[in-house]
């Protein structure tokens, strides 16, 4: 009876544990949402991948300006690259900093419009979006706009683009000059610290990259764990990779998910050859500087680690105040929801429209608390025209006209490309280039600058036969688009009905063409 107390405490102790751990695991599994990366099929995976790889082809593509015309680079609906080699290339009058310059304003601006510059890389260019009117600073004007602001909201970025190239963008390049910002934020993500990822800027007493990796030691026992209690695992993971990351003088290589820490001689890089010259920047030209934390669905706990060195570098500053978001995004953003969006698909990690809107939500908040003499009076009323506007047509090299006509201001011409050849446009010759998915058939994409109800839609061509519509629009419990696409209406000819009241985002057009020299479609359209 003695030997037996023991083994029935051992027993007892073992159970009790095991129960811990599975009452542990299904927690923290309920409450996963955007605290580590979502699990996939590999049917799932490869579908998505599918449509990435033709956005990435498309993005290589887009980059090679050499053989470029002005023309085509003020017309082309993605025309933002490292800004000192598309001016080299171009050698025009561009501007020499990135300029998200297609988006084209219908709304009427004076000389008491609010001018506020977001800076930042691929989150304030839009990487792999097919809307850019969903990336958050757009998202942000039309919202100020629509509730009476006077505002004007500029998008200046590019893929790769680190703060140093940011810095070097306000103090080195005409942007003051051109813009007159009265407000600048900087968008930032927690790989902006790194020296060598990519971009122009200068850095002053840094010769080599310097970036953060994560020790490696305990990844063996992780992924073992993770066979058991993946929820666990993950949460260990981004643990251990928040608190044992080392300093690496070697130069960088780029490994996706693995950010520089701002730590040791990073972090002392980073003072004084981005946030203390900002300071004296901002001070020496009286301008208010915001730098606003971008966080993503990544492990709370790792991204508090990367984020939290910023309180202190701009604590000790005078002129640059940080909106860290990170806490606002878990207590009032992150859940089931909003997790289909938080990305742009299942292959490609770049913020989807969910965390756009949040980015943009976030930032309306705190200039309306913080800057409200800035902003000045909402008057009430909509300063944005009803009237729709397209001002975005992909893919980029098929159709990168979509005119308005003179005289009809609700009539676009595009160009609908041949599936087998080069598609010539007067003398330049674009690349053929076909978005498929979700339609699973090939589709040129035009996108409205706001979201707005169509009640009809005309749309004919000489060369089209078989024209098909669909639509995205905002999902009215979101308050976003949801990337849900749906067939547009009721065909009857050229014209095509509809009653539903959505707010469309961006339409999708298919047709077949009857021969191999693409076609060339007119469409007019009708506001609800």
């Amino acid at each position: 009876m003695k030997k037996i107390k023991p083994l029935r405490n051992a027993l007892i102790v073992l159970l009790s544990v095991a129960a811990a751990i599975t009452a542990t695991e299904l927690l923290l599994g309920i409450s996963s949402v955007g605290d580590g990366e979502p699990v996939y099929t590999q049917e799932e995976f490869d579908l998505q991948a599918q449509e990435n790889e033709v956005l990435l082809q498309m993005d290589r593509e887009k980059r090679l300006f050499e053989s470029e015309t002005a023309s085509v680079l003020f017309t082309d609906a993605q025309n933002t690259a490292d800004p000192r080699t598309l001016a080299a290339a171009a050698q025009t009058d561009l501007p020499d900093y990135p300029l998200i310059s297609y988006m084209q304003r219908e709304e009427p601006y004076d000389d008491e419009t609010v001018n506020i510059a977001v800076l930042g890389d691929s989150f304030v260019w839009g990487e792999s979006s097919l809307n850019r009117n969903e990336i958050f600073w757009r998202l942000l004007e039309t919202s100020l706009r629509d509730q009476g602001y006077n505002v004007r909201v500029f998008g200046v970025g590019y893929t790769g683009a680190n703060s140093y190239d940011e810095l070097d963008w306000l103090t080195d390049t005409s942007l003051i000059e051109d813009l007159r910002p009265d407000l600048v934020i900087i968008a930032y993500f927690y790989n902006d610290p790194d020296i060598g990822l990519a971009g122009t800027g200068a850095v002053k007493n840094a010769t080599t990259s310097q970036n953060f990796v994560p020790d490696g030691r305990a990844s063996g026992f992780i992924r073992a764990l993770s066979k058991l209690t993946p929820n666990i695992a993950g949460r260990l993971a981004n643990y251990v990779t928040a608190v044992s990351m080392y300093s690496s003088e070697e130069s960088f290589v780029p490994i996706y998910g693995v950010p520089p820490v701002l730590k040791g001689q990073v972090y002392e890089n980073y003072k004084q050859n981005f946030i203390e010259p900002l300071d004296a920047f901002a001070a020496q030209s009286d301008l208010p500087i915001v730098m606003m934390t971008l966080p993503l669905y990544r492990g709370k706990v790792l991204q508090r680690a990367l984020f939290r060195p910023l309180h202190k570098l701009c604590a000790g500053t005078e002129n640059i105040t940080l909106y860290d978001s990170l806490n606002d995004f878990y207590a009032k953003f992150a859940s089931p929801k909003h997790s289909a969006n938080y990305s742009i698909n299942i292959a490609d990690g770049h913020p989807g429209s969910a965390i756009q809107y949040f980015y943009a939500q976030y930032a309306e908040r705190f200039l309306k608390k913080d800057f409200s003499d800035l902003l000045g009076p909402a008057d009430g009323q909509k300063l944005s025209r009803p009237t729709p506007v397209v001002n975005e047509a992909l893919p980029g090299r098929a159709a990168p006209e979509c005119v308005r006509r003179s005289g009809n201001e609700t009539e676009w011409v595009f160009n609908y490309p041949s599936k087998t050849k080069d598609y010539s446009f007067g003398d330049y010759v674009f690349s053929r280039y076909y978005l498929t998915l979700p339609l699973e058939k090939d589709f040129v994409a035009l996108s409205f600058d706001r979201p707005v109800d169509l009640s009809q839609i005309s749309l004919w061509g000489d060369n089209a036969d078989n024209i098909e519509i669909y639509y995205r629009c905002v999902n009215e419990a979101l308050s976003y688009d949801d990337h849900t696409v749906r067939p547009f209406g009721t065909k009857n000819g050229d014209t095509w009905t509809d009653d539903t009241q959505d707010r469309v985002t961006t339409l999708f057009i298919h047709a077949d063409c009857k021969n191999d020299d693409g076609a060339r479609l007119t469409m007019t359209v009708t506001a609800g």
